[in-house]
């Protein structure tokens, strides 16, 4: 901790400082006009600080072109000029005051406690902007928000714990602007929202239609709904209702849209009077709402929620992590419980949505299988396509008011992106994606003075991709260039730049938006040892990479005792440990047969199964090369069948020549002086007269054998003349 009386901290002259864990207070009197910490044509980092000036709205005073970091501080105050802030889980005790050409950019939240009555929470004097996922307010004052003209306020959500959201006053120019997603009336682990339908509204089935994507969501809940429809004109008839359970698993990838879907089915719903209540209710919970650690108080939690959502809709977000079985106490069990029992109780009155991942959900309802007789509607929420990620980033910046400078230069650029990167969050990948092209777009109109704060150039777009892009390629040596300098294996080669000619080819007609055949990189190495299969393989995973073909720079070697373990059970954990490890590079499989066995209790099988399935689900997030010999390999493929419809390519490596033999045992030795012609007949003799047919493994062997004979002469004959190999010392390396 550390106390002053005027400026603890003064930065400038372009230079950058960070701090953690600390406590800055100052006690100047406010009259002085010395804020705690100014920075100054500077950066400042700071993490889980303090920093403390009472009565004063300047604590922090950051200006000409300086970049403030924030992460989980409190501060008294701030005042901006000039700068870009970012303030992720940042509390601010009075006010925080943007001037001049100033940009907030926060994406884990901004709480502002407005302790101070002398100055309103937040000022965006003329041309600033903020873009906030979330932002607190804790008071009501006159205002409590003034932005003035030609300034901006994004926030997704906007909240008031103490007090109704609609109290918070917001003063804005005609030519500025304040936009909100969400407003949360409260601020509760679980969300509740309460809606009451108004004719005003946009039908929410409509707004379903309207989503991107979800094709195949969106037919099952037109079969439900039509189901609803049906009931209702029996109804009408006079006819019995029939009754139907509205119970559902929703199971996806993340940000494929669920908790939206959920929401807009429930309204749906509601708007048809299936959902009981008198208002549309849905709640929002996860594991932490409804288990405790006290044995009994989770049945007491979990059925608190379920009467809130009575007559509506409970979503269990992630519903597997209610999955304690290995626990020592199962307190996931007792709430699992508590639903079952309440869903058969209230069946007409409540609809309960369990989502989550696809693998683990079906996991989930394997070891709860009460469950599925009490949940029939399964709802699957596929990956977004590229064309759809486009689409959907497309309409968020739409939405928050920016433009494309070109909107074809942004599809190529997130096409290209999307199919390189590991992320599978769907539309959760495209949001941060744009906020990286927000933030680089409002550093550049801070560093160039643009007036211009509504287009996204192309070249935000570059940096964005050049900065989660970490190795930079352009200068790297190129993988081609590397394999035509290998001896021998022509054929290879040649079947190398066809294979990639075809991947690239393909990748561009992806681009183009043209219909492109599914495929996948998986391929066979068949050859004798020594004829460079793994080495091949490493060039080949660095070109899929210079290309862009493949996420990183990564070559993971694997046998069989990598993936085999010796108990039940185990072989899948392990062999999907070391897939698992080279996801979005290359997996080279040597001696992949070795993984058959003809023995009863082998768990080889195991392994196949468990890489078959992931080559199914990582099609285009991997590369498993199987290699071998050329015999063997193809009993293994006939043994297992299924391998060999996800494997398209083969690469035959043939034996070196005894020309090339002599050619690369010469590249081992250029540091030597050597009679090379008497070295190329010794060595051509000596490979004729042996069985050992491993081709460059055998002359880098006899090398390192010729190497030894040299050194041993020397040695025994005290001479120097280390790089020198005389005949005679070729001639021993043959005989012995």
């Amino acid at each position: 901790m550390s106390t002053h009386k005027n400026n603890v901290i003064n930065v400038e002259n372009n230079s950058e400082i960070a701090i953690r864990n600390s406590t800055i207070i100052s006690t100047t009197p406010n009259e002085k006009n010395w804020p705690a910490v100014i920075i100054d044509n500077s950066t400042f980092t700071t993490e889980n600080c303090i920093i403390k000036q009472e009565n004063y709205d300047a604590a922090v005073c950051v200006i000409n072109k300086s970049v403030l970091q924030s992460s989980n501080d409190i501060f008294y105050s701030f005042k901006l000029k000039d700068t870009v802030a970012y303030l992720n889980g940042t509390t601010v005790e009075y006010g925080i005051f943007a001037y001049e050409n100033s940009h907030i950019i926060s994406q884990e939240g901004i709480v502002i406690k407005g302790k101070w009555d002398e100055t309103i929470d937040l000022l965006l004097s003329e041309d600033t902007s903020l873009i906030a996922n979330q932002l607190e307010i804790n008071r009501v004052c006159n205002p409590n928000i003034r932005i003035e003209e030609q300034s901006i306020a994004y926030v997704h959500s906007l909240q008031f714990p103490g007090g109704n959201v609609e109290d918070i006053v917001i003063e804005k120019s005609d030519t500025s602007h304040f936009h909100t997603g969400v407003v949360n009336k409260n601020s509760s682990a679980a969300t509740s929202v309460t809606e009451v339908e108004k004719s005003e509204e946009i039908d929410a089935m409509e707004e379903l239609s309207n989503l991107v994507g979800l094709h195949q969501v969106k037919q099952s809940i037109e079969v439900m709904v039509n189901q609803v429809a049906a009931n209702r004109k029996r109804i009408e008839k006079g006819l019995k209702s029939l009754q139907q359970n509205l119970n559902a698993v929703f199971v996806g990838n993340p940000g494929t849209g669920k908790t939206t879907v959920a929401r807009l089915l429930g309204k749906v719903l509601f708007q048809y009077g299936v959902l009981s209540g008198e208002e549309f209710k849905f709640i929002e919970v996860t594991e932490a709402d409804l288990i405790s650690n006290h044995i009994g108080e989770t049945a007491i939690q979990t059925k608190e929620f379920l009467e809130q959502a009575r007559g509506g809709i409970l979503f269990i977000d992630e519903a597997y992590t209610l999955n304690k079985k290995e626990s020592s106490v199962n307190f996931g069990q007792e709430a699992i419980d508590t639903i079952m029992k309440y869903m058969e109780d209230y069946r007409d009155e409540i609809m309960v949505i369990f989502a989550g991942y696809t693998k683990e959900m079906d996991q989930f309802l394997k070891t709860n299988p009460g469950l599925v007789s009490r949940v029939p509607n399964r709802f699957v929420f596929e990956d977004y396509t590229a064309e759809e990620i486009i689409q959907l980033g497309e309409l968020l910046l739409e939405k928050d008011q920016f433009i494309l400078e070109d909107n074809s230069y942004y599809a190529k650029k997130v096409t290209k992106a999307y199919n390189q990167s590991l992320d599978r969050s769907n539309g959760r990948w495209i949001r941060n994606f744009n906020e990286s092209l927000i933030k680089e777009q409002l550093n550049r109109i801070v560093k160039t003075n643009s007036d211009d704060v509504e287009t996204i150039l192309n070249l935000d777009i570059d940096v964005v991709i050049s900065k989660n892009h970490p190795e930079n390629i352009a200068h790297s040596e190129d993988a081609f260039e590397q394999l035509n300098t290998l001896i021998g294996i022509q054929k290879v080669k040649r079947q190398v730049q066809e294979f990639i000619y075809q991947v690239e080819a393909n990748r561009k007609k992806e681009e183009l938006g043209m219909k492109v055949e599914d495929f996948t990189l998986h391929s066979l190495f068949l050859g004798n040892p020594g004829t460079g299969k793994t080495t091949v393989a490493r060039i080949i995973g660095k070109v899929l990479y210079q290309k862009g073909i493949i996420a990183t720079n990564k070559f993971i070697e694997a046998s069989r005792s990598d993936f085999v373990a010796g108990y039940i059970g185990q072989t899948a954990i392990k062999t999907r440990e070391v897939l698992e490890s080279a996801l979005g590079g290359v997996l080279f499989i040597d001696e992949a047969y070795t993984l058959n066995s003809n023995s009863g209790n082998d768990f080889g099988k195991e392994a196949i199964d468990e890489i078959l399935k992931f080559m199914e689900d990582h099609r285009r997030d991997i590369v498993i090369i199987f290699a071998g010999y050329t015999k063997e390999m193809t009993e293994f493929l006939q043994i297992n069948s299924g391998l060999t419809s996800r494997i398209p390519t083969t690469f035959d490596f043939e034996d070196y020549t005894h020309e090339e033999i002599v050619q690369i045992g010469l590249l081992g030795l250029t540091e030597y002086q050597i009679d090379t012609e008497f070295y190329a007949a010794s060595v051509k003799a000596a490979y004729d007269s042996t069985v050992d047919r491993s081709n460059g493994r055998w002359i880098r062997n006899f090398n390192e054998k010729l190497l030894r004979i040299q050194s041993a002469r020397l040695i025994q004959q005290n001479e120097d003349s280390f790089d020198i190999i005389t005949n005679e010392d070729i001639k021993n390396a043959t005989e012995n």
